[in-house]
């Protein structure tokens, strides 16, 4: 098993927390930014992906994921470049997501992961499955 990346900066002493967060009660929440046009979901994420915010994010996918008819994407694109932290309750969301949308003919995409991200992905053989792109 690998060791979970942790891209976060190191606070600096006495910083407040400015513009209060919607998941206030977690130190670094997760912010899910969702924008579907046809036939693709894009989920932005920015912050951590961890126990306390994978369901976060699978509520949201599974949300995207229920649109009936022509709205209903057949391709979901994790959109990683803000993400500062992700665990195996994340790459365990990620695989889950995967497995369901290739089920149904669909595809999970997982853009702009940060460099220790996409090592974490090398690491446990997920480019071998899931399309990444830069």
């Amino acid at each position: 098993m690998s060791a979970p990346i942790d891209d976060r900066p190191a606070p600096a002493p006495g910083a407040a927390n400015e513009g209060a967060p919607v998941n206030a009660d977690l130190e670094h929440p997760l912010v899910i930014t969702v924008e579907a046009t046809g036939p693709e979901a894009v989920l932005a994420l920015t912050g951590e992906l961890d126990p306390h915010t994978a369901p976060l994010l699978q509520e949201q996918i599974d949300a995207v994921r229920s649109a009936a008819g022509a709205a209903r994407p057949t391709t979901v694109v994790l959109e990683l470049s803000g993400l500062t932290f992700i665990d195996s309750s994340g790459l365990r969301v990620v695989i889950s997501t995967q497995r369901s949308l290739a089920a149904d003919g669909g595809q999970l995409v997982l853009r702009g992961p940060s460099e220790t991200a996409r090592r974490l992905l090398e690491i446990t053989g997920l480019v071998d499955h899931i399309t990444v792109e830069p």
